[in-house]
């Protein structure tokens, strides 16, 4: 028996696409079609338990939370991925906490790892001469100024490819 298609909750970072499109190549093709972003939670809830009710939610806890501006400073390595770092990433993680907090059969990752750093993913597992040309084509490039002004409901298709399903609006 397959594993239920599931839902996510990202926050898309625009800004960030000139930065990213030349890598999107070493992205899973399913993730391809979103922008660039900051995941605030995955996996989320299955696709059929993300119903009407839980839309509403969103909308209501959402809409407490402040707009932010923050800035992607540098290049880092973090697991299998070349990623961009947001600085500061503390309205990220109280992000991620507050939507936790409401859905707690949903950790981050699925609980895979300790601590759960934001950052967005530019290659999932890079050679060495493409991390090398990531940092050299990148970095003179940051700090990129972006703002967090809504999140992003996305869900798994049946063919593995990620689409966007609605979008919620931060405060402010």
């Amino acid at each position: 028996m397959s594993r239920p298609l599931s839902t996510g909750l990202v926050v898309p970072v625009e800004a960030a696409r000139p930065l990213v499109a030349p890598w999107l190549r070493r992205l899973p093709a399913g993730a391809r079609p979103l922008p660039p972003h900051v995941t605030a939670l995955w996996p989320f809830l299955p696709v059929e338990a993300a119903d009407a009710a839980v839309e509403r939610r969103l909308t209501e806890l959402l809409a407490a939370v402040p707009a932010f501006s923050f800035s992607l400073t540098r290049v880092a390595e973090l697991a299998d991925a070349a990623v961009l770092v947001p600085e500061p990433s503390a309205p990220f993680s109280a992000l991620t906490r507050l939507l936790w907090d409401e859905w707690p059969e949903c950790p981050p990752f699925g609980g895979a790892f300790e601590d759960v750093a934001p950052h967005v993913v530019v290659a999932i597992d890079p050679s060495n001469a493409d991390r090398t040309a990531i940092e050299a084509a990148l970095a003179p490039r940051l700090p990129l100024a972006a703002r967090a002004a809504e999140l992003v409901l996305v869900e798994e298709t049946a063919s593995g490819v990620l689409r966007e399903r609605r979008r919620f609006k931060l405060a402010g």
